[in-house]
C-alpha cells in the first residue's frame, strides 16, 4: 500500500504544466495570408496590418510569425505610424505694442532672436467668462503684415469646464506677430443675435461682450505640425443599438476587437454637452467591464456662422474585445447618434527579405506561442525608419490554417483536478491506516 501511495505522489508531481515549446509551423496557427509580389534579397519591406489582422491576432501581435517557403521564421518588427518624438520648445513673446478702440484690441508681439518656427500661441488670461474673435498676423520685419490665422478664444468655466486660450496655426518662421481681439457681434442685416440657453448653460453670442481681458503673458511653442501627426486607421460602426439604463443614460455595447486611440461620435444634434464614460472587457459579460476613461464631448455656436465642437475622446488603450460606452444624459433627451468611429494608430510590419523571389506567409492565431525576440528591432525602429528605404507589399486574403494544436499541458489540464482528488483520497486513506496500525500497537490499560 505504501509503495502504491508513493507511486501516485511521484506521478502527480511529474505531470508537466505545459509541454516544452516546439518550433512553430504555419499549421500551428489559425490564419495565414500570403504575400503578393516578388522580393529582393537584403531589401526592407512594409506590410500594413489592417483591421482584419488586428482583430484576429493576439494582443500586441505576440502570436504573429512570418514564414518562408521552407517554413522557417523570418524576423520582423511592428512599428506604429507615429513620427519620432520632437522636443517641444516654448518661447516668451515680448509685448512691444498695444492699441485699442471701441471695437477691438491689437497687441504687437516679438519672439526672441534665436527661436525655432512656432505653430501654437498660448495666451495666459486671468479672466473667466469671455468670448473673443482672434485675428493673427505675422511679419518678418515688423512692418509688412500677412494673415496667419483666424480663431476664437473663450471661457465658460462658471457654467461648464470649457476653456480655450490657445491659437493653433501652420508652422511659420515669422518673428513678429500682431494679435487682434474683437468682441462677437452679429453682422449687419443678419437678424437678431443668437441666444442659446440649454439645461442651465448660457452660450449666448452677445452674452459675454465688452469685457477687457487681462493678458498676463503670451507664449509661443513648437508643437508637432499636422503633417507629422500619427496616421490612423478608421473603423466605422453604423448599425448601433443604443439602450437606456435605469438612470436614463445611453448605453452602447460594441464588439470591436480593436485597440483604442480615438473614439469619434457622429451626432445630429446642433448643440450638446455630455460626459462619456468608456469601459472595456475581454468577454463581454456585464460584470466583466473595467473602467477606461471619462471625458466630455460638446458642440455649441460661438456665432451665427461659427461653431465650437469636440465630438471625440482620446485614450490610448490596448485591444479590447468589447467596449461599453455610456453617455450621461441627465435630464436631457438622448442624443441622435448616427454612428461611431474607432481610430487606432496605423500599425505596419517590417522585415528584410533573405532571398530573391522568396514567398512568405504571415500567420497568427495561436495563444500558446510566446512573443518572439528578433534582432531587427535594434536597427529598424521608429527613430531610424526615416533613414531606411523600404517597399510596400500587399497581403492576399486570409485563409484558415490548421489551427493551434493542443499541447501536453492542455491535455493534462482537465486531469489536474482528478489527480489532485485522488492524491487527497489516498492521503486520507493512508492517514487512517497509519492511525489504525498505531492504535493496534498501543497496549490496553488494565
Amino acid at each position: 500500500m505504501k509503495k502504491l501511495f508513493i507511486l501516485f505522489i511521484l506521478v502527480a508531481c511529474c505531470i508537466p504544466a505545459a509541454a516544452v515549446a516546439a518550433v512553430p509551423t504555419p499549421s500551428d496557427f489559425s490564419y495565414c495570408a500570403d504575400l503578393q509580389g516578388a522580393v529582393k534579397a537584403e531589401s526592407l519591406y512594409q506590410i500594413h496590418l489592417a483591421d482584419e489582422i488586428v482583430q484576429k491576432a493576439g494582443a500586441g501581435f505576440d502570436d504573429m510569425r512570418l514564414f518562408d517557403t521552407s517554413q522557417k521564421e523570418t524576423p520582423w518588427v511592428v512599428i506604429p505610424n507615429v513620427p519620432p518624438h520632437e522636443t517641444i520648445e516654448t518661447y516668451p513673446l515680448e509685448i512691444t505694442g498695444y492699441d485699442s478702440d471701441a471695437l477691438s484690441v491689437t497687441i504687437t508681439l516679438k519672439l526672441p532672436q534665436k527661436h525655432r518656427s512656432i505653430s501654437v500661441m498660448d495666451l495666459k488670461v486671468a479672466d473667466r467668462d469671455f468670448k473673443k474673435r482672434v485675428a493673427l498676423f505675422g511679419s518678418s520685419d515688423g512692418k509688412t503684415w500677412q494673415p496667419v490665422a483666424e480663431d476664437s478664444i473663450y471661457d465658460f468655466s462658471s457654467q461648464v469646464n470649457v476653456r480655450r486660450t490657445k491659437i493653433e496655426f501652420a508652422k511659420t518662421d515669422y518673428r513678429y506677430f500682431r494679435l487682434k481681439l474683437t468682441d462677437f457681434k452679429p453682422q449687419a442685416g443678419a437678424g437678431p443675435s443668437i441666444k442659446l440657453h440649454y439645461e442651465g448653460l448660457d452660450f449666448s453670442v452677445n452674452g459675454l461682450q465688452k469685457k477687457d481681458l487681462r493678458i498676463q503673458s503670451v507664449e509661443g511653442s513648437t508643437q508637432t505640425p499636422s503633417e507629422k501627426k500619427p496616421v490612423y486607421d478608421l473603423k466605422t460602426f453604423d448599425n448601433l443599438a443604443p439602450a437606456l439604463d435605469r438612470d436614463g443614460n445611453t448605453v452602447i455595447i460594441l464588439h470591436a476587437d480593436l485597440p483604442l486611440d480615438r473614439l469619434t461620435f457622429d451626432i445630429a444634434n446642433p448643440y450638446y454637452y455630455r460626459t462619456v464614460t468608456v469601459y472595456g472587457s475581454s468577454i463581454g459579460k456585464e460584470d466583466s467591464y473595467q473602467y477606461l476613461t471619462s471625458q466630455v464631448i460638446y458642440r455649441f455656436p460661438l456665432s451665427s456662422e461659427q461653431h465650437e465642437e469636440k465630438n471625440f475622446i482620446e485614450q490610448r488603450e490596448p485591444k479590447q474585445a468589447y467596449y461599453k460606452i455610456v453617455i450621461m444624459n441627465k435630464n436631457n433627451p438622448p442624443l441622435e447618434l448616427k454612428g461611431l468611429a474607432f481610430a487606432r494608430v496605423q500599425q505596419n510590419l517590417y522585415f528584410i527579405a533573405l532571398k530573391n523571389n522568396e514567398r512568405y506567409s504571415l500567420c497568427f492565431g495561436n495563444p500558446h506561442v510566446r512573443r518572439p525576440d528578433y534582432d531587427i528591432a535594434n536597427f529598424v525602429n521608429q527613430n531610424t525608419l526615416s533613414q531606411n528605404v523600404y517597399a510596400r507589399v500587399e497581403l492576399a486574403s486570409l485563409r484558415a490554417s490548421g489551427g493551434p494544436q493542443p499541447t501536453l499541458g492542455d491535455r493534462f489540464a482537465g486531469m489536474e483536478k482528478l489527480v489532485l482528488r485522488i492524491v487527497v483520497i489516498l492521503l486520507v486513506i493512508g492517514m487512517g491506516l497509519w492511525l489504525y496500525t498505531l492504535m493496534k500497537k498501543t497496549p490496553e490499560k488494565k
